[in-house]
């Protein structure tokens, strides 16, 4: 790539960065971007199809990441009946996953509102509701838990783990002060669900 179609790209992917992080993909405006790297608007489409190709740009890693960690875990309980996905580990594995791709999460959680993308955080609450449910019930029918509660009840469970760990990133926390985020959120929340499920 010749030098000056390299530097062109840089400055149109770090003047999208700041639009989107800015305005949220809703109110983002190619106009803007294009008037910040001093090419015209046409100019942006030989480096992105258009809005939507660029904000994949910066989420797609972040999104393959936490949907296939959603995936392994909903294999794992469905395979492994001495699994526990109601434990702490959980917390940093998520931590984890969000600061090794930060940048596309804050997208993903708090700009993207009018994107294909903008029920990302819905997606994730519905495959540990319906994960942890299926995983629940089969334990139950193996006897080797005895609580029982509502799909109601483990929709608002879901909610409030998936919100929570997603705070991090609203308050933009450091990861520091993200582990001892998760830390508040674990001492809050597994005791509980141990209780109710008799785990």
């Amino acid at each position: 790539m010749p030098r000056d179609k390299a530097a062109t790209t840089a400055r149109i992917v770090r003047c999208m960065r700041e639009e989107f992080l800015t305005y949220g993909y809703e109110k983002a405006s190619l106009n803007r971007i294009s008037a910040k790297v001093g090419i015209t608007t046409a100019g942006l489409y030989k480096h992105f199809s258009g809005k939507e190709d660029m904000f994949t740009f910066f989420v797609k890693d972040a999104l393959e990441a936490f949907l296939s960690t959603a995936t392994q875990a909903e294999e794992q309980m469905s395979l492994d009946k001495e699994y526990n996905p109601f434990r702490t580990e959980w917390m940093e594995i998520w931590t984890d996953l969000i600061y090794e791709h930060y940048e596309g999460v804050k997208l993903l959680i708090c700009c993207s509102a009018g994107s294909k993308y903008e029920s990302f955080e819905d997606d994730l609450i519905r495959m540990e509701t319906d994960g942890n449910k299926a995983y629940a019930d089969a334990l139950r029918k193996a006897g080797i838990i005895s609580g029982n509660i509502s799909d109601l009840q483990w929709h608002m469970l879901s909610t409030a783990y998936i919100h929570l760990i997603f705070e991090t990133v609203r308050h933009d926390m450091t990861k520091e002060e993200a582990i001892e985020h998760t830390r508040f959120v674990s001492d809050l929340l597994y005791p509980g669900w141990r209780k109710i499920l008799g785990l």
